[in-house]
Parts: structure tokens; C-alpha cells; sequence
């Protein structure tokens, strides 16, 4: 980037490069909007200047203005899928599900032969109405061969586990041959270990962890992960999970906390809530329901925080499942109308 700056330090596409690398390696906001300013006065109708800006605001809890560059985006280039993507998922974050499946459906128009976004549709329509079905069918109607793709797999894994099919994802499990996940064990998108996902199903049948002597190997794995960035709020907040699952209460609640530390909502408001969302879970496992609860009930009211079908459905909470005051959270999240 440096000999590109040299080489031309009035060209607008080298900054756009550049505010780019620095939001996505960094996440440093003011030298990526001081390139971005560079680059928008050369580039006054880029649509990716305008996502970068958006995907900025959006960080920083200015989610309004967010969706009106994702929107001004669209307006100059209406056939690109990462726009309407961004938008749609901006706008379910705040709980606008309306406005946020009538994106997917252009979304879907503009690329029917992606299988895989109605499925995320589907998911964020059960988000909603605490319904499970239309993500079943969804994932039903998914040609049969995708049958072994991960990201299939992991989702038919999710929904098997939030059912209380113990078999169906025992052998969805198997088919994942102890490789990584898509990303969504727990709450925020970075790959963990499968076997993860192996201590989350003994846990739900009333196993003790002690029972399998894989579970520290892939304990192991997910710390070593970490070992190797530090930093990263959303891999130490999966150990934490991982930790409260295996009965190591002080360590998950100390990895669960540190996380949110790392990376609070303030900071970012797009992964901030999801390590937050991480912190009930390892209260729910640890037996801290008083704090579980605590920090639960923000959440659901914050962008990209809880919703009704991780609650009402979610195999993660299932230990708030067992206190009065979880209808209560329930009825909080409960479509209105």
C-alpha cells in the first residue's frame, strides 16, 4: 500500500485500498475515514466508498446512517449483492424484520441459484416468531447436492441441536469429521473446532463432561487458537463457552468477562453484543442465573443482541429454561402484534 501511495498519491482507488485494509486489519476508523475522504472526492459515485463508510457507522453504533449510505449504495449500483446483503442484515439487527425480508426477497431475485440465502431468511424470519418451521423447510429445500457442504451441515446441525434431535446431530457431527465449524458455535462468526459442538450435545442429554476424554483435546485446540491472537475478543469469549460446558467455572466466567472487556459494545457494535451474548450463556452453565439474567435483558433490545428464537428455542440457554424469571425475558422478546 505504501509503494502504491508513492508510486500515485492522487489516485482515489489506491486510499479506497488503503481505508479498506485499514478497517478490515485494524478496525483503526480515523486513518481509514481520512483515506476514505481522499478517495470519495475522486470517486463521487463509488458505491463500495459508500458500503466502506456504512460498514464504519455501523461499528460505531450510528446505525441509522448506516442504512442510508447501504440504501444510497443500491441506488448507484442496484445489482450488487453485498449492498442488499449488508442492508438486510443491518436491518434485522435492529429488530426492523419487515423491512429486512423484503431485502432478502431482492436479494433472492438477484441470485436465485444461492440456496443458502433462503435459509438465512428463513432463520431470520424464526428470529422473529420464535418459529423453527421455516427454517426447517428451508433447509429441506436445499438441492441434495449441497447435502455435504459445511455450511449446510453446520446449519442442519444448529437446527438439530436447538430441536432436541440428539441423533440427527450426533451423526451431523460425524459427517463434520472434527474439522471447524462455519462459525457459529455459540454467538459471533469465527470457525471453532466441530468436537465444540460434541461437549455442547453431552451437556444437553445431562452427560457429565468427564465422560469423554476428547473433550479436553478439542479444549485444547480452541485455546491454542487463542494462544495465538490474544486479542481477539470473539475466539477467548468461545473458550469461555467451551470452559463453562466442561464444568471449569472460574476460567470461563474469567475468559467470558476478559472478552467483553476486549471488545465492548461501545467499541463495536456489531461483535461487542455478540461476546456479551456469550458472557449469559457461560452464566447459564455456570449456575450465576442472577447474572445471566442481568446481563441478559439489555440484550434484547440491542442491535445484533438476543432475539426471540435464541430464547424461546436456542439450545445455548437452555439452563434459564428452569428459573420463573424466564418467561418474563420471553415475553420481552415476543412479536408484539
Amino acid at each position: 500500500m505504501n509503494s502504491a501511495l508513492r508510486l500515485q498519491p492522487d489516485l482515489p482507488e489506491v486510499h479506497l485500498a488503503y481505508a479498506y485494509y485499514l478497517y478490515w486489519v485494524y478496525r483503526d476508523y480515523e486513518r481509514a475515514r481520512v483515506q476514505l475522504a481522499m478517495a470519495r472526492r475522486g470517486l463521487p459515485n463509488n458505491a463500495a466508498a459508500l458500503v466502506l463508510a456504512a460498514f464504519m457507522d455501523r461499528r460505531q453504533g450510528n446505525f441509522e446512517k448506516a442504512i442510508q449510505e447501504f440504501n444510497e449504495a443500491i441506488s448507484r449500483d442496484p445489482h450488487n449483492a453485498e449492498s442488499l446483503a449488508e442492508l438486510g442484515n443491518t436491518l434485522f439487527w435492529l429488530r426492523q424484520f419487515h423491512a429486512s425480508e423484503q431485502v432478502y426477497t431482492r436479494l433472492i431475485e438477484l441470485l436465485p441459484h444461492q440456496p443458502m440465502l433462503k435459509v438465512e431468511k428463513a432463520f431470520k424470519a424464526a428470529e422473529e416468531s420464535g418459529d423453527a418451521t421455516p427454517l426447517r423447510l428451508a433447509l429441506a429445500a436445499i438441492p441434495m447436492a449441497m447435502n455435504d457442504d459445511n455450511g449446510v451441515l453446520c446449519w442442519r446441525l444448529r437446527l438439530a441441536l436447538d430441536l432436541g434431535d440428539w441423533q440427527q446431530a450426533t451423526e451431523i457431527i460425524e459427517k463434520l469429521d472434527d474439522g471447524e465449524d462455519d462459525g457459529y458455535f455459540g454467538w459471533a462468526q469465527i470457525p471453532a473446532p466441530v468436537g465444540c459442538y460434541s461437549i455442547l450435545l453431552s451437556r444437553l442429554q445431562g452427560e457429565p463432561p468427564e465422560v469423554n476424554s476428547s473433550f479436553a483435546e478439542t479444549r485444547e485446540r480452541l485455546s491454542q487458537k487463542v494462544q495465538k491472537s490474544p486479542g481477539d475478543a470473539l475466539l477467548l469469549s468461545k473458550l469461555g463457552l467451551v470452559d463453562a460446558l466442561l464444568n471449569n467455572k472460574e476460567a470461563a466466567i474469567s475468559e467470558a468477562k476478559r472478552a467483553t472487556e476486549i471488545l465492548p459494545i461501545s467499541k463495536d457494535a456489531v461483535d461487542g453484543p455478540l461476546v456479551g451474548v456469550n458472557l449469559v450463556v457461560v452464566y447459564a452453565w455456570t449456575d450465576e442465573l442472577d447474572l445471566a439474567f442481568e446481563t441478559a435483558r439489555p440484550l434484547t433490545k440491542t442491535p445484533n443482541g438476543l432475539y426471540y428464537y435464541d430464547v424461546k428455542l436456542g439450545s445455548y440457554l437452555g439452563p434459564l429454561r428452569k428459573d420463573p424469571r424466564f418467561d418474563k425475558l420471553l415475553a420481552e422478546l415476543a412479536p408484539k402484534d
